[in-house]
């Protein structure tokens, strides 16, 4: 049985229709394509430097294995202690590029709250080099981060001052 088309208008615009589709797909595929392309360009274009927040996480670890409760633990004060060995830290970096080298820093200072004197300097632990530039700017040079808390040690009351450094650096 043989269909009668009664409109004969309704199957002549076919290719219209055809061609205003593939016009909306050709702008789909455009857009994709810039979307892939940009993306690869912003992931490798610039390299994200996370050694300043390394640095204060650094410092974040070594105010938690100094103080307890905002108290200065006591052995702080009263005896000459070795911060790495002491917090059980290890500074070593043992990839392929560094092969060992120290590359991180830490200087710990113990600051009288009244008089506003060092008290104590605790030892420098790390590459103490790294500390000599953290008032510099640059992206070859360590990244440094300083933090300041107040802390009891008794009845009394002190800074403590934590410069950390972290000296990894990309593409040397």
């Amino acid at each position: 049985m043989k269909l009668k088309n009664k409109n004969p208008l309704l199957f002549q615009n076919k290719k219209a229709g055809e061609r205003v589709l593939s016009i909306y797909l050709f702008i789909i595929y455009i857009i994709v394509a810039i979307g892939i392309v940009s993306g690869v360009i912003i992931f490798h274009g610039t390299s994200l430097d996370v050694r300043e927040k390394e640095a204060g996480i650094l410092s974040d670890k070594v105010i938690d294995c100094l103080v307890e409760q905002g108290q200065l633990k006591k052995e702080i004060l009263n005896t000459d202690i070795d911060l790495i060995s002491f917090c059980n830290f290890n500074f070593k970096d043992n990839t392929e590029k560094y092969k060992g080298e120290e590359r991180y820093a830490v200087k710990v200072e113990i600051i009288d709250f009244e008089t506003n004197n060092v008290e104590k300097t605790l030892s420098i632990a790390g590459n103490s080099e790294f500390l000599e530039f953290c008032n510099e700017k640059g992206d070859k040079i360590p990244k440094c981060n300083e933090k300041k808390l107040y802390v009891l040690y008794g009845q009394n009351k002190f800074i403590l001052r934590i410069v950390s450094a972290v000296g990894k650096v990309e593409n040397v």
